[in-house]
């Protein structure tokens, strides 16, 4: 981890003695990551249109993975839309026999909404290919109340998938195809979460360093004192906060781990005063 400090001028030091009249705080957070997985079989008859691919009576499976902390690119009051998402799966062609198409995107997107007292909604839609065709998928499913909290991105447990429920379409631009889903279930989970356990841990002088960057081009290196981590289940967030003292006159703030920069999520002056 590093912190680099930009100035103008000269560092401040500043003993025991004097007040320490702010402090700057910079925390990182590490949010787990939600795997949606919708399986099942869709219904045997059409719901509209022709299936021109015979999808219909074959089983699916599709996945998309989503970090807890990404934001959203469009969002409302009780609705947020998150896109550019990756998702794989595979469906089953009547135009192929029993061999399993393969699918992906990395343009996948889901809408979740809540509609207070009457439903929550998660609806996904991707462009894909399937067997040599370029189509838009569409899948809304109407989840139980309360299956989605305020958080939106969040694990919940399986959800069925019935008729009444959830609808899968498909389209080429030109015409547009409805199944229905005749059983199946959508789960949110984070993967490798379950039966995890508390760890520790730590970060030692020797690899946690606080660099400051004057304005003349020198840069001043200290070690951070050994401190422990607890990494708590991958359900939970684990955030570090790193308090530093004569750089509330930073031009900028950086927080890089393993080299990489990471974002920041508060920086700012907080007010503490000590009377040696």
């Amino acid at each position: 981890m590093t912190f680099i400090k930009t100035v103008t001028a000269g560092i401040a030091l500043v003993a025991s003695s004097f007040a320490i009249s702010n402090r700057l705080m910079a925390g990182t957070s590490i949010a787990p990551v939600i795997t949606y997985t919708a399986s099942g079989t869709f219904a045997s008859t059409p719901t509209t249109g022709a299936d021109t691919l015979k999808l219909a009576g074959q089983p699916f499976s599709v996945t998309i993975s989503v970090s807890a902390s990404t934001p959203p690119f469009k969002n409302g009051p009780n609705w947020a839309a998150y896109h550019q998402l990756r998702l794989t799966g595979s469906v089953h062609s009547g135009l192929l026999g029993p061999t399993p198409v393969q699918i992906g995107s990395a343009q996948a997107s889901i809408i979740q909404a809540i509609n207070p007292g009457q439903y929550d909604m998660f609806t996904m839609e991707a462009p894909v290919k399937v067997v040599g065709i370029n189509l838009v998928i569409k899948a809304p499913i109407v989840l139980p109340i309360g299956t989605i909290s305020n958080q939106l991105l969040h694990p919940f447990t399986a959800v069925p998938l019935v008729p009444s429920n959830a609808t899968v379409s498909y389209s080429e631009g030109t015409t547009s195809t409805t199944l229905g889903v005749s059983s199946g279930t959508l789960t949110a989970t984070v993967p490798g979460a379950a039966g995890k356990t508390a760890s520790v841990v730590q970060l030692h002088t020797s690899g946690a360093q606080a660099i400051m960057l004057q304005g003349d081009g020198t840069e001043t290196a200290r070690s951070i004192a050994d401190v422990d981590v607890d990494r708590r289940p991958l359900t939970e967030t684990v955030a570090l906060k790193s308090y530093a003292s004569g750089v509330s006159n930073a031009s900028a703030v950086h927080v890089r781990i393993a080299g990489e920069e990471v974002p920041l999520v508060y920086t700012g002056t907080i007010g503490i005063s000590r009377v040696g």
